[in-house]
């Protein structure tokens, strides 16, 4: 991993938020125009990517890479389940919306940008398989933790979502193109490019539109944030370094997913409490804390990995 081109493209990254933040403050993008961008950036830009990503020749290494990605990462998840199980137990204040911060990390919006940074298409063809896993968990595990807290009925799971999120149908399509080594029409091969080009300039303005939106200094009196975003900026990637280095996993595929799971708290957190009917501003303000603090945090874990996965 090149650490300097980490800083960099950290850099470039919040450089980007501040615009968002700037365009939110002087009212050129408002609450509902940021809750259109992020609806663009789900149902086309997203998949896109992983569609991109897959548009190669067939290679069973690659494709062992992706099994191993898939195995991987449902352990880290279900190993985030426990811990945040165990650090904030039914009935703690809030409790199913700090394991929501605690269990799902911003795996699309900030880990594909530095992806493409760092591995190119090799690594957002590995880190897709990530974001699928996380999207399954989010419509069942997530479903259930938020709507059981709420107290509402609604709370089964919704199986046309786990198949028919924009994620999964992405990789279903890559799959197809990936084992068949089918090469795209050139006018729909730019098409999908154009639209991947999108993800990193259009998600960090969204970041920003949503960082503004959050009361920061009021999460700063707030202690239980700061130990949700010790769980998810530190406690979870040394969990997955530990298991990266003591398991035969591919070296590549774990460096991919730490720095898929190093990112913040999952946007999809205040979006999904706003729909089951949890504190969905709390989960905000800790979306926005940790997103913060992942500016220091992030290249402090990705730089001690080194050690033990470079």
């Amino acid at each position: 991993m090149n650490i300097s081109a980490l800083y960099i493209q950290i850099v470039v990254m919040f450089l980007l938020i501040g615009v968002g933040a700037i365009c939110y403050k002087r009212k050129m993008v408002n609450d509902e125009g940021s809750k259109q961008m992020s609806s663009v950036l789900m149902t086309f830009v997203m998949p896109c990517i992983i569609i991109h990503s897959f548009c190669r020749e067939f290679d069973p290494a690659m494709m062992g890479k992706l099994v191993e990605a898939f195995l991987l990462s449902v352990l880290l998840l279900v190993a985030s389940l426990v811990l945040s199980a165990l650090v904030f137990p039914k009935g703690t204040p809030d409790y199913a919306d700090k394991r929501m911060c605690t269990i799902f990390s911003n795996n699309g919006f900030m880990a594909i940008p530095l992806l493409q940074a760092l591995y190119g298409e090799d690594g957002v063809f590995i880190g897709s398989i990530n974001i699928v896993v996380t999207n399954i968990f989010l419509w069942t595990v997530g479903v259930w933790m938020l709507s059981r807290a709420s107290g509402r009925s609604g709370g089964a799971m919704n199986w046309r979502k786990i198949v028919l999120n924009p994620g999964t149908i992405g990789l279903c399509i890559g799959l197809v193109i990936f084992l068949t080594s089918f090469q795209l029409p050139a006018v729909l091969d730019d098409t999908i490019s154009f639209l991947s080009d999108l993800n990193t300039p259009l998600a960090m303005i969204v970041l920003g539109v949503y960082l503004t939106q959050s009361n920061l200094l009021e999460a700063l009196k707030d202690r239980s944030i700061y130990v949700v975003s010790l769980c998810r900026l530190f406690v979870i990637p040394l969990i997955t370094i530990a298991a990266a280095a003591l398991l035969p996993f591919d070296t590549e595929v774990s460096q991919v997913l730490l720095v898929s799971i190093a990112t913040p708290c999952a946007v999809a957190s205040s979006m999904f409490a706003q729909m089951f009917g949890t504190n969905y501003r709390y989960s905000s303000q800790i979306i926005a804390f940790s997103t913060v603090i992942s500016a220091a945090a992030m290249p402090m874990v990705l730089g001690f990995s080194q050690l033990f996965i470079g």
